[in-house]
């Protein structure tokens, strides 16, 4: 037998072989054994499960416990007092409320569900401000004892309703952006017309009778935000570019007076006073901080506003902070901010938030709570401590909802 030949049978032996194999691999082999499952997971690298039933791991055994909702996993891990993690949110209101404030009877708020106002008092009770019923009220504006408030409607107009008196009285739908002053018997306004000649900042009395004009604005009433000041020396403040990079404020007083005005490091102002008015809270965004709003405090006092103007490089705005006193506060902050945020401070609507406590006094920044719940997480709006300062209030942005965390 030549070569050739011997070649070809070991060429077709080994085809025969490689068949049988294959038919042997596909169809006679027995499965191999399956890993064993891991139950030392980590609960950070599950997929986003708040919702709806899961299956969970019991870590100290290789039994799964089915039908137990992500929330009760997390149940050990959530405290009910704020310490500086994860912590419980309580719904005190399971509807969407309005003028959330604080005074000294309690929680004051207007319930867009059933139409109506009602007081948290003291005693954690809720209870009616008046048996009358507001439909579609749109803002609401207190005055400091929450004796009073100026209701806005969608369609323009305004009322004045004395919650002690049960009276009302109508306001010109020209008005606007109101605040009470610290005596509750004036308010502050922005005129607005469909001609920016007659744009004016007013005041009046809280009835709306004895109005004066105190502030041309033209086209400019965008850059004026009204807010008495705690001395009911200002009425309103306005910001005017200096250059790319900053700003400068101008108070404006009711009567023309000639304020100091100061400077500030950024674009954006946004303001709020400290009880007493000792100090001033503001925010402004700059290239320095990706054009993200970062809070400043500065003196308050007419004589000193603007002196000694220190950065708190806290990225979130004064809407979302509360004073405790004149020497801390309360602020929610954006977890995460993308760049550019200072531009649309709406954007902060889809980024949840911690709460921190600031000493005014130190700088010091201390986390209080990263806020978790049966809606998951929270962004949080008009803030307010309790008198006693057990519980903080705030209103959820997206669902509107009242709700609260526990201080201690």
């Amino acid at each position: 037998m030549d070569r050739k030949k011997i070649l070809l049978v070991i060429a077709f032996v080994l085809f025969v072989f490689g068949v049988g194999f294959a038919l042997y691999w596909v169809f006679f082999r027995s499965a191999p054994p399956q890993p064993g499952t891991n139950t030392n997971f980590n609960a950070g690298n599950i997929p986003n499960i708040n919702a709806g039933n899961v299956t969970i791991i019991n870590d100290n055994s290789n039994q799964a416990t089915t039908g137990l909702p992500w929330q009760q996993y997390l149940k050990d891990k959530v405290s009910k007092v704020a310490n500086g993690g994860l912590t419980e949110v309580s719904d005190i209101v399971k509807n969407p409320v309005k003028g959330l404030v604080g005074t000294d009877q309690g929680m004051q708020y207007y319930d867009a569900n059933s139409q109506q106002f009602y007081r948290i008092n003291a005693k954690g009770e809720v209870e009616f401000l008046s048996d009358k019923k507001f439909y579609g009220v749109e803002k609401v504006t207190w005055t400091g004892n929450g004796d009073k408030a100026i209701l806005e409607y969608p369609d323009g107009s305004n009322i004045l309703y004395n919650f002690q008196t049960n009276k009302q009285v109508t306001l010109p739908p020209e008005l606007s952006e109101f605040s009470f002053n610290a005596t509750n018997d004036q308010i502050a306004a922005k005129w607005l017309s469909d001609n920016e000649d007659n744009n004016w900042l007013i005041a009046a009395n809280d009835d709306g009778s004895g109005m004066f004009l105190v502030e041309p604005l033209g086209d400019k009433s965008y850059a004026v935000q009204v807010g008495f000041s705690p001395d009911n020396q200002v009425a309103a403040l306005h910001e005017k570019s200096v250059d790319a990079q900053n700003q400068e404020v101008y108070p404006i007083g009711l009567h023309g007076e000639s304020f100091k005005s100061f400077i500030v490091d950024g674009s954006g102002f946004a303001s709020k006073w400290s009880p007493s008015g000792s100090a001033l809270l503001y925010s402004v965004y700059n290239e320095t901080t990706d054009y993200n709003p970062n809070l400043w405090v500065t003196k308050g006092r007419t004589s000193e506003l603007g002196n000694i103007k220190v950065s708190l490089n806290v990225s979130t705005w004064p809407s979302k902070c509360t004073f405790v006193g004149e020497s801390g506060m309360y602020c929610a902050v954006p977890q995460g901010l993308p760049r550019g945020a200072g531009f649309y401070p709406e954007v902060a609507q889809d980024y949840p938030d911690n709460f921190y406590y600031i000493d005014l006094n130190s700088g010091m920044k201390t986390l209080l709570a990263s806020p978790v719940g049966p809606s998951g997480s929270y962004t949080a709006q008009n803030l307010f401590v309790s008198p006693d300062g057990s519980t903080l209030y705030f209103t959820d942005l997206n669902s509107g909802n009242l709700q609260s965390i526990r201080l201690k």
